[in-house]
């Protein structure tokens, strides 16, 4: 073994999760990938050796020290055979892999991912992985995927391996050395400090409505109370849907954004922020989490691990803003929180507090969400035709968490949408993509229509 590492603030984050949890598979991602061609399992089980020596993270392993969590990356790894499963039917499919996502990746104990090969039930090759989040984020799977798909064609070609992966080893170093770096640290925490304070306290605006924290208003005799007990732990049973933004309309997404120099994160935000304001009061004040990727780079890009860290977005836009203005307010502050990514969200979050007082399962974030951008073109350069999919956990701290990502398949966006039914409906998930969507593509066709007016489009 090499080097004993402490966690990176990316890391710290992931850990958090499940530290004050009493369900322990909130920190880990289970996914599969199935492709249209054959796969001899044999020659992807080498593959996959091939691939633990490429990508760093897959060895590295985490313990405690004096009751921290540290971790090394082990020198070598290798396993003898992978289990292979075979499917009639979707739903013998779905309940197999539904049932494993739901159980804990024990990263304390050895066990950071499991790997399962399968037959799926249309004919389909798959693999399925659930990985510890201290090891990969959602990009660094999708690393994991395209690389080891690449060194199986080249075994089964006889070609050399494609080019090397960056070490995550590197990325961890880097990190810890920001961390160190006291200047850089404290020029973020002013920046925090006064973003923080900048509209006052923030509210509370759930996509589920404004009922929860009325009722908790009226239960501690506080009618000016702002942000509820949202983040329970006893009540973090979740449930998952998946929604569809169709291809034609995904297209004038993707196509806005790119003439628009517009992150498709910044607009999908625009569609919820509007729906959660008219819900709530049409206050203009929304709080959500954007879980950023931080692979600002193409080395990045090529790199696995877990470099994922919640960026809090607030925005405070005015009815009498246009779409376009209301669409550059996002870019504004997530530009502005960009500039600070080496600053730890647990840091960020625990000023937050300290300038609100906050209590520990107290908090102002409606949503979290990601935005992941799956190679598509790249896998069709590989003449890869696949699905991709997420898997519920079945508990989330989160009130919320929506993934979005290009469907491979027929081009169009795909929301996967995990949600606690404490406090949400399905009901709530379908008012809510529905009048996002509408939001979004009525402010593409018209960037000069107010908030208000959209506002006032919304059904609910």
């Amino acid at each position: 073994m090499g080097n004993t590492y402490e966690l990176i603030p990316s890391q710290q984050t992931m850990y958090l999760m499940v530290k004050y949890s009493l369900h322990k598979q909130i920190t880990q991602i289970p996914t599969s990938i199935s492709v249209d061609f054959d796969i001899d399992f044999n020659l992807l089980t080498k593959a996959l050796n091939v691939e633990f020596e490429r990508n760093d993270a897959l060895r590295l392993r985490f313990f405690k020290e004096d009751k921290v969590v540290k971790q090394k990356f082990i020198d070598e790894y290798k396993v003898d055979s992978v289990p292979v499963m075979t499917f009639k039917t979707k739903e013998e499919q779905d309940a197999f892999f539904g049932k494993d996502a739901q159980k804990p990746v024990k990263f304390l104990k050895g066990e950071c991912y499991r790997i399962i090969f399968f037959n799926a039930y249309n004919g389909q090759k798959g693999i399925y992985l659930n990985v510890c989040h201290l090891n990969l984020d959602a990009i660094g799977i999708l690393v994991f995927y395209v690389d080891l798909m690449r060194v199986y064609k080249a075994l089964a070609a006889g070609e050399e391996m494609p080019p090397a992966l960056n070490k995550y080893e590197d990325y961890l170093i880097k990190e810890l050395a920001n961390l160190a770096n006291e200047k850089k640290q404290q020029k973020a925490e002013k920046f925090y400090n006064e973003y923080f304070r900048r509209g006052g306290e923030p509210i509370y605006a759930g996509v589920h409505g404004p009922a929860f924290l009325e009722a908790e208003r009226k239960k501690k005799k506080n009618p000016d109370l702002r942000v509820p007990s949202a983040y329970n732990p006893l009540h973090d049973k979740a449930d998952y849907i998946t929604k569809k933004i169709p291809s034609e309309d995904a297209k004038k997404i993707l196509e806005f954004c790119k003439a628009n120099s517009t992150a498709p994160e910044s607009l999908l935000l625009m569609g919820y922020r509007t729906y959660a304001s008219k819900i709530n009061y049409r206050t203009p004040d929304v709080f959500m989490q954007l879980m950023c990727s931080k692979r600002i780079t193409y080395k990045d890009m090529q790199t696995g691990g877990c470099m994922a860290q919640p960026l809090q977005v607030r925005t405070i836009i005015e009815e009498n803003k246009t779409f376009s203005q209301a669409l550059d307010e996002f870019l504004s502050v997530r530009t502005q929180l960009y500039r600070h990514l080496s600053y730890p969200y647990i840091a960020a979050r625990d000023l937050s507090r300290d300038i609100f007082g906050y209590g520990l399962i107290q908090g102002p974030a409606c949503m979290m969400f990601s935005w992941l951008p799956i190679p598509v073109d790249t896998f069709r350069e590989m003449n890869l035709k696949f699905d991709y999919k997420f898997y519920n956990l079945g508990r989330y701290f989160t009130p919320l968490y929506a993934i979005c990502h290009p469907d491979p398949e027929d081009l169009a966006l795909t929301c996967n949408y995990m949600y606690r039914t404490k406090l949400v409906s399905a009901e709530d998930i379908e008012a809510l993509h529905t009048n996002a969507v509408k939001v979004i593509l009525k402010g593409i066709e018209n960037p000069d229509i107010t908030v208000g007016e959209l506002l006032d489009m919304v059904d609910r």
